[in-house]
């Protein structure tokens, strides 16, 4: 009996060590972390959350951005300080992204909105806005819209997602792996086995990125709790995209849709042929988008896949200070 205690002691003990040697190292680097990318903006309180927004440049109207899923301010540093040059320019982060709080639990849409609403009254970002959604931004913004129409000008879309997308693209059945390898990473980062083996590498290297980018980006992936954020957000916004109803109209706001135009490829766990189906319906999808406002234009971003800001940013930036402009000129 001594012997077989030792045989299950041992191997309990050294993982309990190992444990703890990883959760000191993770904590180590998280705060070497945050002292080498400190927040560039300003942090403000809502609900008893401590949310980040960086609001840069001068000049009406003002860019909301609103970051595509699991992705948050840092995501539009190719393109914030461009467009900031032309009007002021206000990204932020939903809880549990880069430098916001986390809340570890589900929040759909209309908490989402209201909370961005709750946030632009905190900071007193007043005057005429220009919403930005990126992705499943895009449907967070055309939420906020729905409520808090009063101040908004005009909208952009860039590759954003569709309220019915869950029912209609093909190959988006959920079979619950994302789910497992987001739970299995949650439980991991704490103990610095996530940015040991670089896990989180995957979601930028597809990108053309200098170092600087892709380790400003790390620094924030690599948070103890951004696996569990992500987990969240992902559950999240799950619920969102099953709509039987369309999206509401937006009447004649004046809209920009940027929908990604790279050739279809096969990747891992999609054909070729799989992949031409999907973009099919997506471009149906984002001609949808385009139809909800009668003062709307859309253009295709040939050499870019899904996320535009990254691939062709300087796209983004014609596009939306070009919006800006023609906005600004016929304010009252």
């Amino acid at each position: 009996m001594r012997k077989l205690k030792l045989f299950i002691l041992i191997p309990i003990g050294a993982l309990v060590a190992i444990s703890l040697v990883g959760f000191v190292y993770q904590l180590t680097m998280e705060q070497r972390d945050r002292v080498a990318y400190p927040a560039p903006g300003e942090i403000y309180q809502v609900g008893g959350i401590d949310l980040h927004l960086d609001c840069r440049g001068q000049g009406t109207p003002t860019i909301i951005l609103e970051a595509g899923l699991i992705s948050g301010s840092s995501s539009w540093m190719l393109v914030h300080d461009e467009i900031a040059a032309v009007t002021r320019t206000c990204a932020y982060d939903r809880p549990g992204m880069d430098w916001s709080e986390p809340i570890n639990r589900v929040a759909d849409a209309e908490e989402v909105s209201e909370r961005l609403y709750e946030l632009l009254v905190e900071a007193k970002i007043e005057g005429p806005k220009v919403l930005l959604g990126m992705s499943a931004g895009g449907v967070y913004v055309r939420e906020y819209y729905k409520n808090h129409s009063d101040d908004i000008v005009g909208m952009v879309f860039v590759d954003s997602s569709h309220e019915q997308q869950g029912n209609r693209l093909p190959g988006m059945g959920d079979d619950g792996s994302f789910d497992a390898i987001l739970i299995a990473c949650r439980l991991m980062q704490p103990i610095g086995l996530i940015r040991i083996f670089n896990v989180l590498d995957q979601f930028i290297e597809e990108f053309e990125l200098d170092e600087p980018t892709k380790n400003a980006l790390l620094a924030n992936m690599n948070q103890s709790h951004t696996c569990g954020s992500m987990y969240w957000e992902s559950v999240s916004f799950a619920g969102e995209v099953r709509d039987d109803a369309s999206s509401n109209s937006l009447g004649d706001l004046p809209l920009v849709v940027l929908s990604q135009g790279e050739e279809p490829k096969a990747i891992t766990g999609a054909t070729l042929e799989q992949a031409i189906a999907e973009r099919k319906v997506w471009d149906e999808l984002q001609e949808e988008l385009l139809g909800l406002s009668s003062n709307g234009e859309r253009f295709v971003a040939l050499e870019s896949g899904h996320v535009i800001q990254f691939n062709q940013p300087e796209l983004v930036i014609e596009k939306v200070s070009e919006l800006a402009l023609l906005l600004r000129a016929n304010l009252p």
